[in-house]
């Protein structure tokens, strides 16, 4: 049985067309996310679906062999009408399928599981989808991975469509440079920006993802447990998640429309300490002190708040003594929000400390905990949004981050 239309299927197939995704070659990112998502799963067979007008289209496929199939006999062009997850666990048996092609002849498809891949606005694009040659089901970890795993998806093509308006960006910046040469020097520092940074996202974003596919190989093993390889996956797309926000908000900033905010009064005791407890459960061997001293709320954008002490923290976690506790301090006082994160360790070289919060700046750190240099860099924009400030102080004994902004709107 074919699928009807998605009832706003004009914007909604603009909407994909918007990602210029369609038709694109092969990346290694996305067929790597397919590989996982099929050993944790244990099916032989994933894709990353996108659904156009006439056809199904796939980014990413494992187990199939192909890159596209027409859209009456596919199973995602139902799977994009239902909300959340949608599960077949036999085919043979849902009216919808019996008489599908791929279902009723090779490769004989018995079993499909898809989460949803939907636009900001809530628009279907597609699914992240599993399938198999016997009926089956899944269990609620494997589906609550195909659902993280759609939402990381999304991130990942929001990247590609910034790239792609960056590009255009410098591309007309270059060629207004031509006339003028103050333009040449800020298109060759935009390249050379450009450049580090497609090198440097080529180098993290693959460090979680082969993380997760390592896992998988020792769960097939049997060398690793599930509930371990769920906890090993929930950590490493944890990092991934927080490495395409620090891309997506820096992609932003470059084009021009700074950080978002929806600033309303927040208190932000239990946001603070959520996010400590998150650090904490991330990093067990580490030691967190918090004193937390908030009697009134704050007139912030509370997520972007707690995007910067996460930020903060994380630092604090790569660059602190091992076996020396993180504190954190949050008050308001004379009107005015102070939240302060410091860690004892090496102090900053006075040259370092100078370009901290630049873009790409890393400092000395093991390859295995480098990230985008972007941290840093998104929490002095955050501030600054906020009508605040991010300082910097490093002293033999201790090195501070302090964020200040005014505890009400002007």
């Amino acid at each position: 049985m074919e699928a009807r239309r998605h009832s706003d299927e004009i914007r909604r197939v603009a909407a994909l067309r918007a990602y210029e995704i369609l038709d694109t070659p092969r990346e290694e990112e996305f067929d790597e996310v397919v590989r996982v998502v099929s050993a944790i799963c244990g099916t032989p067979i994933s894709v990353i679906n996108l659904i156009d007008s006439s056809r199904q289209w796939f980014k990413a496929e494992v187990g199939l062999g192909v890159r596209e199939t027409p859209l009456p006999a596919s199973i995602c062009a139902h799977a994009i009408l239902q909300p959340d997850l949608f599960i077949v666990p036999d085919t043979l048996q849902d009216p919808r399928f019996a008489d599908n092609p791929l279902v009723t002849g090779e490769p004989h498809l018995r079993f499909y599981a898809g989460a949803l891949l939907e636009s900001p606005e809530g628009l279907p694009l597609g699914t992240i989808c599993v399938l198999d040659y016997q009926p089956r089901e899944l269990d609620d970890n494997q589906k609550a991975l195909l659902r993280l795993t759609a939402r990381q998806i999304m991130k990942m093509m929001e990247l590609r469509r910034l790239n792609a308006m960056e590009r255009t960006a410098r591309e007309k910046a270059e060629t207004r440079a031509e006339a003028t040469s103050a333009r040449l020097a800020h298109a060759n520092r935009e390249s050379e920006l450009r450049e580090q940074f497609i090198a440097v996202l080529g180098h993290d974003l693959r460090n979680p993802l082969a993380s997760i596919q390592a896992g998988a190989e020792l769960v097939k093993r049997g060398r690793l447990t599930l509930d371990e390889m769920l906890h090993l996956t929930q950590g490493s797309i944890s990092r991934m998640s927080t490495l395409i926000d620090n891309i997506l908000d820096f992609a932003r900033g470059r084009l021009g429309n700074g950080i978002d905010l929806e600033r309303r009064d927040v208190e932000l005791t239990p946001l603070l300490a959520q996010v400590v407890d998150e650090l904490h459960a991330a990093s067990p061997d580490r030691s967190f002190v918090s004193h937390i001293a908030m009697d009134q709320p704050v007139s912030c954008d509370a997520g972007r708040i707690g995007q910067l002490l996460s930020n903060l923290l994380g630092n604090a976690v790569v660059y602190g003594a091992p076996g020396t506790p993180i504190a954190i301090d949050a008050r308001v006082e004379d009107g005015t929000f102070e939240l302060s994160v410091s860690n004892h360790g090496d102090p900053i070289p006075a040259e370092a400390l100078a370009k901290l919060f630049q873009p790409f700046f890393r400092g000395e750190v093991r390859a295995s905990q480098q990230g985008l240099g972007l941290g840093l860099y998104i929490c002095s924009e955050i501030a600054r949004a906020h009508g605040g400030t991010l300082t910097a102080r490093s002293t033999p004994d201790r090195t501070t981050f302090l964020f200040r902004m005014p505890a009400r709107a002007a």
